[in-house]
């Protein structure tokens, strides 16, 4: 590894810089396009076999209480405050330290979500009645409360999961190797389209209903979960494979560790903003037939663009403007930071365009099997476009969170993000039960963008004025207004 401003080092400010992040990025967003074309197939197939119906809605709103629980409370300390720390260990060469601070991190999350599950697993029929809330039928709701407090017994465990993958991709990440994380989400469609096919046979074609026998609530239960294990192995492996060991263990005292811990404190908080969001919308949508399930499939797609287009962005150059912030050279910082975020807006904003416009005949074009009908359509087509309203602002405020971790400050997207999720969240409350079908879910989409574009115009303020440069995507908006 070469020190900031060295021969080998990558300066997004500069001409051979840019470059050098695009190639980055563009084969991280190549093996991401793949990874998300592929991806496409499993939510299809999830809505093909299951339909958009309040079995749908049981199967994603259980899957979804893992991912809830785990940007709830571990996410961000899991996640990109990671890069930062094991980035500038790396440049020192202190592979051992790296290891150490991962297995410390293991070991704390081992104890501390390894209860949480424990005490999930015993309130698994409070958090079944707590997402069919929305349910205005009681026979509904208690059907689903049932199968949902099976699946659930099968999908807690996940978490543990989730932090095995958090800690090897932030560790990949900061070796500047994007491909295997990118690649990851493959070998979970394979074994969620595989327990699809399997749980189609056992059921035939057709809604089966919220009453399963035995044997089908087993296969749905134990794909998911095999699933999110072959997902987080990849990483995993690769982490391995790159000299990394992380030896598990309970920290005492620990400089890094704690150093790590007093910043990842607060981004705890700013991805429970994700889980707020995630959790209004899977309980709302649960009283639409179907809606929750539409929400979730529709989530996909509007995280495609941004994984393939904006991601790879901010994720190449994470490591750079976390060293340029280490040495205190905030010129190069505030350059880069523009870069990406004009660049993002050069690419993500006619997808975004096209996304809404054509939201109805590409819903219409790729749904298939129990999702083919005109009211399945209509459901992910709202969706879809209203989720891709907020296209930009999600991927702006996204960046620029990491960019303020970068500069040692965790406290400001925390406060920034929990705010803005509680107003969206507080207005999707308020609105969403006088709406209902398509309205419903257009309310959901709506707020998340409004939740996003509230977050990233008030973190953008701030970053613009400690850079000394305005953050706002000039050069793009000037060649829009242009070709408007």
């Amino acid at each position: 590894m070469t020190q900031a401003g060295g021969p080998g080092t990558l300066d997004p400010g500069s001409d051979s810089g840019s470059r050098g992040t695009g190639r980055a990025a563009a084969g991280m967003g190549a093996a991401t396009a793949l990874s998300r074309g592929i991806g496409f197939i499993r939510v299809l197939t999830i809505a093909a076999v299951l339909g958009t119906t309040y079995l749908g809605n049981a199967y994603q709103s259980s899957n979804a209480v893992s991912n809830i629980v785990f940007e709830l409370l571990a996410a961000g300390a899991l996640s990109a405050v990671l890069v930062p720390t094991f980035t500038n260990l790396f440049e020192r060469n202190e592979r051992e330290e790296v290891e150490r601070l991962a297995g410390a991190l293991l070991g704390v999350a081992l104890v501390v979500l390894g209860a949480v599950v424990i005490a999930g697993e015993i309130l698994a029929p409070q958090i079944a009645r707590l997402l069919t809330s929305g349910i205005t039928d009681p026979k509904v709701a208690s059907a689903q409360q049932g199968l949902s407090v099976f699946l659930l017994r099968f999908i807690l465990p996940q978490i543990l999961l989730y932090a095995f993958g958090a800690v090897a991709v932030g560790v990949l990440y900061a070796q500047r190797r994007f491909v295997v994380p990118s690649l990851a989400p493959i070998a979970l469609t394979v074994v969620v389209v595989v327990g699809m096919l399997l749980f189609r046979i056992q059921v035939g074609p057709g809604d089966p209903g919220l009453v399963l026998e035995t044997s089908a609530r087993w296969t749905l239960g134990l794909t998911a979960t095999l699933a999110v294990l072959a997902f987080v192995a990849m990483p995993c492996i690769a982490m391995i494979r790159g000299g990394v060991k992380p030896r598990i263990h309970i920290p005492r005292s620990e400089p890094v560790f704690n150093a790590l811990l007093r910043l990842s404190g607060w981004a705890v908080f700013q991805h429970s903003a994700v889980g707020i969001l995630l959790g209004v919308t899977i309980v709302l949508g649960n009283a639409v037939e179907g809606g929750a399930l539409a929400y979730q499939v529709a989530f996909v797609f509007f995280m495609a663009p941004y994984a393939v287009l904006a991601q790879p962005i901010h994720t190449t150059i994470l490591p750079e403007i976390s060293l340029d912030a280490s040495n205190g050279d905030f010129v190069r910082f505030s350059r880069a930071a523009r870069w990406a975020v004009d660049s993002m807006a050069l690419l993500v904003l006619p997808v975004a365009a096209m996304m809404i416009a054509l939201a109805s005949p590409l819903m219409r074009g790729v749904a298939f099997g129990n999702a083919a009908g005109a009211t399945s359509v209509g459901l992910l087509a709202t969706a879809v476009a209203s989720l891709a309203v907020g296209l930009l602002p999600y991927a702006v405020f996204l960046f620029f969170a990491r960019a303020s971790y970068a500069l040692g400050d965790s406290r400001l997207p925390a406060i920034v993000a929990i705010t803005c999720a509680l107003i969206a969240g507080t207005v999707m409350t308020i609105i969403a039960p006088h709406a209902h079908g398509n309205a419903r879910i257009a309310v959901l989409g709506l707020g998340h963008t409004g939740a996003y574009v509230l977050a990233s115009v008030w973190l953008g303020v701030v970053l613009g004025r400690r850079g000394g440069s305005s953050m706002v995507p000039l050069t793009v908006l000037r060649s829009l207004s242009v070709a408007v």
